[in-house]
């Protein structure tokens, strides 16, 4: 923060617009220009036409038929330089590569990004076509194996939560619709210390993820190891996968001062 000193030189309306941007958090991700003056304590006119500016650089998106707006993708460009600048990529990113040609699958690191699961790096297989997402992709967590796996070290309370407002949509045959099925799931993750998307998010698709802790031993990040269902399914490369994942997502671990 600058010191007072230099109060004279900030811009309000600068620091107005920052705060409306701060209004848009995890439980409210979307307002009419009255709930945010409301919530700002400025009038109408001064709330809109920050919207109107804020609009104009993608920052924020006004839905049509609601009146309303959200955060804009301009936003999430500006967060993946940010993730990008952290201890985390950098120190998980070359560990990234070499898993990438040991397994020859696609390695992604992911982040839980309030009810979804974030795609903040990827190192595609060197043997195919890269799988699906891209850095900056935003999923589900109860069909992904990263989304599962950061969900399963979260607080009780905040996975009843999730599961409360969760629509279970089936994306294919094999993924879990089921509440009671999926708190089963999460314990066995636990339990295990790892993750499976059997074919749950696209078909012929296998994923396995293992947790990357703080200092804290906070679970920060899930590190994931995905590829086709025929090549990784294959008899006892299943469990070669799992410890290299699991192996590397502990190395990474260690460097972010997990013990």
């Amino acid at each position: 923060m600058p010191s007072d000193k230099y109060d004279r030189y900030i811009i309000n309306s600068i620091t107005r617009a920052c705060k409306l941007l701060m209004c848009f958090n995890k439980d409210d991700t979307r307002f009419k220009p009255s709930e945010l003056a409301n919530l700002l304590d400025l009038d109408r006119s001064t709330v809109y036409r920050i919207l109107l500016s804020l609009e104009k650089c993608g920052m924020v998106e006004r839905d049509e038929s609601t009146g309303k707006y959200s955060l804009g993708v301009a936003l999430l460009k500006l967060g993946m330089v940010y993730l990008r600048s952290t201890n985390l990529t950098n120190i998980a990113h070359p560990l990234m590569v070499e898993l990438a040609a040991k397994v020859k699958d696609t390695v992604n690191l992911t982040v839980l990004s309030g009810h979804q699961v974030l795609y903040i790096d990827k190192v595609d297989s060197p043997r195919s076509l890269g799988i699906l997402t891209e850095v900056g992709s935003l999923l589900p967590l109860y069909c992904t194996g990263v989304g599962k796996m950061l969900l399963a070290y979260q607080p009780s309370d905040k996975i009843d939560t999730y599961l409360d407002a969760c629509e279970f949509t089936a994306r294919t045959a094999n993924t879990i619709t089921c509440k009671k099925q999926f708190r089963r799931e999460l314990k066995k993750i636990q339990h295990q210390g790892y993750a499976q998307d059997h074919r749950e998010w696209a078909d012929e698709i296998m994923c396995f993820a293992a947790p990357i802790f703080n200092y804290r031993e906070e679970v920060v990040a899930a590190l994931s190891v995905s590829g086709p269902y025929q090549g990784m399914a294959e008899p006892g490369l299943h469990e070669k996968i799992v410890q290299s994942v699991k192996t590397v997502a502990n190395i990474i671990s260690a460097k972010m001062g997990c013990h």
